[in-house]
């Protein structure tokens, strides 16, 4: 069994979209956006907002056009061949060393604040929380998004009642426009940070085979899903500058609980951590599915063996999440007996994803028609904007990709050449 399931509808695509933005960086993206933006914050959320659209509406159109599981992967390999397709694939997967470790241990530190435990449980938490990922990932699409349409209905319901008790009209007080150049570069600089949140555009790209009519549902989810996504971060972006629940890294990491606590008092505190760390499962879970069916595509063109292609009967490729799993075990070990910094992981993969999105952007130009190539140059522009703000964390991405690429030309078959039929007087 490898066909998918055309089982999804526009408005469970759309609950996966925001759960796919709307998780692990909502603990932390709003706060740390206002220590480094300040009252010009909301403006740098707004640009990275345009930035990402017209790279969302392209990821649309080709999604709706050419539904793989694939994704990004497979519209490369359709512009510029089967090397590229493979090549992209691996650096993919080459996330899975540096992205969801992060998620992950991100998600096991609100269990510390549920159980209230030492950050000595944090390893442990980690790996419980990985388990029941991989379990979640392999009962299904459908069961998953129902799941994950119930978690957006509270999630949305608490936005919106944190907004009503913590006075949103007056927080806009605090939105101040950047004038002069250091305010304005002050302003650019926060978007490298916000731009974690929008990675998942790829991840949903993986899902267009799934939907029950791609053409119509898969733009409707992801665009749909976006904007509610964008909504969602600037109110809390106003409340957290409103409120002053921001400053540095622990304040930051913790700035949601310390606003539910400002606002609701400590006994909502264990509340609020076990609804952040569902949100927060949901969206890692999200990321190993997508991730699987990269495996389970890479191993339909033969770059990974064959077993990975199976599906079981709940139509979720098991065996690739059980590699997926592995490799994430991997990085969450070693992330921890490392010690390197969670900023370190997110940067890289910051960079890998931009990659992605640039050739995606650049495969446009061959898939689309001439209308749509002018919304590929904008997409393009955007991506070129967000890597001047990347930088030297670029360097992973583009050297996994160069090797990757490099592998998958050494080991082509080499085409014998043909002996010329003209003789030579």
């Amino acid at each position: 069994m490898s066909q998918y399931k055309k089982n999804l509808g526009p408005l469970q695509g759309m609950a996966m979209t925001v759960t796919t933005f709307v998780g692990t960086g909502l603990m932390i993206l709003p706060a740390m956006s206002v220590s480094q933006a300040g009252s010009f914050a909301f403006y740098a959320w707004l640009i990275t907002a345009l930035m990402i659209i017209p790279i969302a509406f392209i990821f649309a159109l080709l999604g709706a056009k050419f539904p793989s599981a694939g994704g990004a992967s497979h519209y490369i390999g359709r512009a510029f061949g089967p090397r590229y397709e493979k090549a992209v694939g691996w650096l993919f997967l080459s996330i899975l060393f540096v992205g969801p470790a992060v998620a992950i241990k991100v998600a096991a530190a609100y269990l510390t604040i549920l159980f209230k435990t030492s950050d000595e449980w944090m390893l442990i938490f980690s790996l419980v929380t990985l388990v029941g990922m991989l379990v979640f990932s392999i009962v299904g699409m459908q069961m998953s998004a129902r799941f994950q349409t119930g978690i957006v209905i509270v999630m949305v319901a608490s936005i919106i009642w944190l907004c009503f008790i913590g006075n949103i009209q007056d927080s806009r007080e605090v939105i101040e426009t950047p004038s002069t150049p250091a305010e304005w570069q002050q302003t650019l600089y926060a978007t490298g940070v916000i731009f974690w949140c929008f990675l998942g555009i790829e991840v949903m790209a993986h899902m267009g085979a799934e939907f029950k009519n791609p053409t119509r549902d898969f733009p409707i989810a992801l665009l749909g899903g976006i904007m509610i996504v964008i909504l969602v971060y600037l109110s809390l972006v106003l409340l957290i500058a409103w409120h002053h629940t921001y400053g540095d890294e622990i304040t930051n990491s913790q700035s949601l609980a310390l606003l539910v606590h400002k606002l609701m008092g400590e006994t909502s505190s264990r509340f609020f951590a076990m609804g952040a760390y569902i949100i927060a499962f949901a969206n890692v879970a999200i990321y190993i599915l997508g991730f699987s069916r990269m495996v389970q595509s890479m191993a339909q063109q033969g770059a990974l063996p064959n077993t990975f292609i199976d599906l079981n009967k709940n139509g979720a490729p098991e065996k690739a999440v059980i590699l997926v799993g592995f490799i994430t075990l991997l990085s969450i070990v070693f992330s921890e007996l490392s010690g390197w910094r969670m900023a370190w992981f997110i940067e890289m993969t910051n960079g890998s994803f931009l990659v992605i999105y640039t050739l995606t952007c650049i495969a446009a130009f061959k898939l689309v028609n001439r209308a749509a190539q002018i919304l590929a140059i904008l997409a393009l522009m955007s991506c070129v904007f967000m890597v001047s703000f990347i930088g030297k964390n670029m360097f992973f991405a583009l050297i996994v990709f160069c090797l990757a690429l490099g592998y998958e030309y050494l080991k082509a078959p080499k085409i014998p050449i043909k002996k010329s039929k003209f003789h030579v007087q």
